[in-house]
């Protein structure tokens, strides 16, 4: 269990936090045919997509009702009805996402009554309009993915099945013999720490457990870096709006990431499912235990692809251990993702002496080492520096952190501008950790091989002890 204590700080000076509204677009960027919309100022939403851009390198759509002070002092709720009324005449989405910013939350105006006011005369050919609260004076990016998640699941219009249908056919479906006409649809509520590989991984698993996975956002979709047919103003792929009222049928909802689980507890209130709930799905103890719960859930084996994967995880943090083992690490990220890598790493073998958070969460608690502290990239130069760090795990941003310490960078979070693919890099799953653990050991020894200090991959014959071989058996 880790201490979460502060930089101490009263500013930041390098800051490493990005805004509620930045990860509140996120959601809804995971949704088919869909458009963030920021009620504020034209700034924070052009901002909020520069990075977006920068980071995914497509084309990223959202809109803004371009609150000026003027409208902010005499409220803004003119300004969002003819922000929604232009989206709907020129767009016609399927989904709006409306995120506050800390301009319209500051001038007091009530929001989400305007927006009420706006549904109840919509007509019955309005889209899916999602309200959320994110001011960027509070919280951050992963504090307004979960809130705008939350708000998606309580405002999609459900379906879900008669608790005696659910409970036939789950006797249905634990009979020996005897089969479902259709795959079972599965809740996936995803995490900001689950790249567009690791949400492909997470389906292939769901699906070979017999289950139709419903991820919830689903970035695999639509930020993957696909070249669509045809350019469009909106989201290309990604979760439908069909796919988002197929939730209410769902067996059992699987909390995949910390940031999630507000979520994941309205979804099944709302319907009555179970909560597979898992604070991060990286290392092999973490996805053996998402593996059991399925096993369980659906009284099948585990797929044959998974087992060949996860005895590759387990050699490979045998491997890594050999250039792993005692390396010290600095990291800095999202809660949900710094806990994830941090326990990756940890597991083979290395120490992790200095770890940044933006903000605080209950996650950090789960961390397997003594400290974390919320902060900013100038706590984490400090405490990398003191403490000797070989590695730096941190976005873009952490790079000239490296650089003056003489460490190794691992670009990983967001955002990544100085890489190609992040969204096809898997973090996650049992794939996706052994190809972590694979980035960070090479990129070590090739740290090592610039800076003249060559290091093997493997210790020399007879550096680990193989046995009696002069055994009979051998």
């Amino acid at each position: 269990m880790a201490r979460v204590t502060t930089g101490g700080r009263r500013g930041a000076i390098d800051p490493l936090k990005h805004s509620q509204p930045l990860g509140g677009a996120l959601v809804f960027l995971g949704l088919n045919r869909a458009m963030p919309l920021l009620h504020g100022s034209q700034g924070c939403t052009a901002f909020a997509k520069a990075l977006l851009t920068r980071h995914f390198g497509e084309p990223i759509p959202l809109q803004t009702t371009a609150v000026t002070e003027v409208t902010a002092v005499f409220g803004g709720g003119e300004a969002l009805v003819a922000g929604l009324d232009t989206i709907r005449a020129k767009q016609r989405p399927d989904v709006i996402g409306v995120l506050t910013t800390g301009l319209t939350e500051v001038s007091g105006e009530d929001v989400l009554g305007e927006l009420r006011k706006y549904l109840d005369g919509a007509g019955p050919d309005a889209p899916l309009i999602v309200g959320v609260s994110t001011p960027d004076f509070r919280g951050g990016l992963s504090d307004g993915w979960s809130a705008a998640l939350e708000a998606l699941v309580q405002a999609i219009p459900l379906d879900p099945l008669d608790p005696a249908r659910r409970a036939a056919g789950d006797a249905a479906g634990g009979a020996a013999g005897e089969r479902r006409s259709e795959p079972e649809p599965l809740a996936v509520l995803a995490g900001p720490a689950l790249t567009a590989a690791d949400l492909d991984e997470l389906a292939d698993l769901v699906r070979g457990f017999g289950l139709a996975p419903v991820p919830v956002p689903d970035l695999s979709g639509s930020l993957d870096g696909h070249l669509a047919a045809e350019w469009s103003p909106l989201t290309t792929g990604g979760t439908t709006l069909g796919d988002l009222r197929r939730l209410g049928e769902a067996g059992a909802v699987l909390v995949a990431g910390a940031t999630a689980a507000p979520a994941g507890d309205a979804l099944a209130a709302r319907t009555g499912a179970r909560v597979l709930r898992h604070p991060h799905l990286c290392g092999l103890a973490r996805m053996d235990a998402l593996v059991a719960e399925l096993m369980e859930h659906t009284g099948a084996p585990a797929p044959a692809q998974a087992r060949r994967w996860r005895s590759r995880l387990a050699d490979g943090l045998l491997d890594t251990h050999f250039v792993l083992g005692g390396v010290r690490v600095a990291i800095a990220g999202e809660p949900e993702q710094l806990v994830a890598t941090g326990s990756l790493l940890r597991d083979a073998g290395a120490e992790i002496v200095a770890a940044v958070s933006p903000t605080p969460a209950p996650v950090l608690a789960e961390a397997p080492w003594d400290e974390i502290v919320v902060g900013d990239l100038a706590d984490l130069d400090e405490r990398a520096a003191e403490a000797g760090a070989e590695l730096i795990v941190a976005s873009s941003h952490g790079r000239a952190i490296a650089d003056r310490l003489g460490a190794a960078h691992l670009c990983l979070g967001f955002p990544v501008y100085d890489r190609l693919g992040p969204q096809l890099r898997g973090t996650a799953g049992y794939r996706g950790s052994l190809h972590l653990l694979l980035d960070a050991a090479n990129l070590l020894l090739d740290h090592r091989d610039r800076r003249g200090h060559h290091t093997p991959a493997f210790p020399p014959i007879g550096a680990v002890p193989l046995g009696d071989t002069t055994s009979p058996a051998n």
